[in-house]
């Protein structure tokens, strides 16, 4: 009885025995490919990757208390990169009096929702993440090339986008001096930043007061009906200035002229900010106790 089972059991061994050789053998012929590796230069080349650097572009300022808020200094030679994201509205601002006169053309219509509001405002919206995608915009005064860019869930987006028009403060003193009859002088103003106002001394308002120890405050600040016009210290630190417009803290179009910052419009309160520092511009004089 013990010799059948002695017999079975050796003659399992063998054909365990066989099996594992076969199985090395195979194995040795078929060897198991390598893992491949990181191409960062396939990455790069991806058309939809964001650090391809034909998906490149401008970045803007970002408003030191909010990154959403986008501001780029225009030029008709610049492509400006707009960082957006799903389920994430993108506005972005035009010129007060600009408006398209084409509808806007993107590259990828399907994966983007866009729209505006007939005037000066376009709207854009990826529908998912990982996008990249070029919007064309022309307006009855410029033209703008942009790179949308859908960033991951939780990303960085900019919810609003302005932009800084260097030339339009430059027109409105040249047609002033114009209407004065003073040619000369509109002349001299379009080719320096630092030529004349262009407005009589008596039509100046100096009624500012400005609080605050920070080294952003500011030599004089007066407006001359329309502009905010601030002259900075020399050597003194870049500031944004920033404005409580119908509740919403927004940058208004400012532009660097000489030692001035000038904002393009009127305001009761302005703000002066760099990070860990900001200066209050107050429209009117308190009085002795600060009423």
């Amino acid at each position: 009885m013990k010799r059948p089972r002695s017999l079975l059991t050796w003659g399992t061994l063998a054909l365990i025995a066989a099996s594992a050789n076969a199985f090395a053998a195979k194995t040795a012929a078929s060897p198991v490919s390598p893992i491949p590796g990181f191409d960062v230069g396939s990455i790069i080349g991806d058309a939809m990757s964001p650090v391809n650097p034909y998906n490149s572009g401008a970045d803007p300022v970002t408003m030191p208390g909010d990154a959403r808020m986008a501001v780029f200094p225009y030029s008709r030679d610049q492509i400006y990169r707009v960082m957006t994201a799903p389920l994430k509205l993108t506005t972005i601002e035009l010129e007060r009096g600009e408006s398209l006169i084409s509808e806007p053309a993107m590259g990828d219509s399907v994966q983007w929702v866009i729209d505006t509001d007939g005037a000066n405002h376009v709207y854009v919206k990826p529908t998912k993440p990982g996008l990249v995608n070029t919007l064309h915009l022309s307006t009855n005064k410029r033209e703008y090339e942009l790179t949308l860019v859908s960033s991951p869930l939780g990303g960085l987006f900019y919810q609003n986008v302005r932009f800084n028009y260097p030339n339009s403060l430059m027109a409105k003193v040249r047609t002033r001096g114009n209407a004065a009859g003073d040619d000369r002088d509109a002349d001299h103003a379009g080719q320096s930043d630092s030529g004349p106002i262009g407005v009589p001394p008596d039509k100046l308002n100096f009624e500012y007061t400005v609080s605050g120890t920070s080294s952003l405050k500011p030599e004089t600040v007066f407006d001359d009906g329309t502009f905010i016009w601030i002259r900075m210290p020399p050597r003194t630190p870049y500031a944004v200035p920033t404005i409580n417009d119908g509740g919403d803290i927004v940058s208004p179009n400012f532009i660097r002229r000489g030692p001035y910052i000038v904002i393009q419009r009127l305001a009761d309160e302005v703000k002066l900010t760099r990070p860990g520092e900001e200066v209050t511009i107050t429209r009117g004089r308190r009085g002795l106790f600060g009423f």
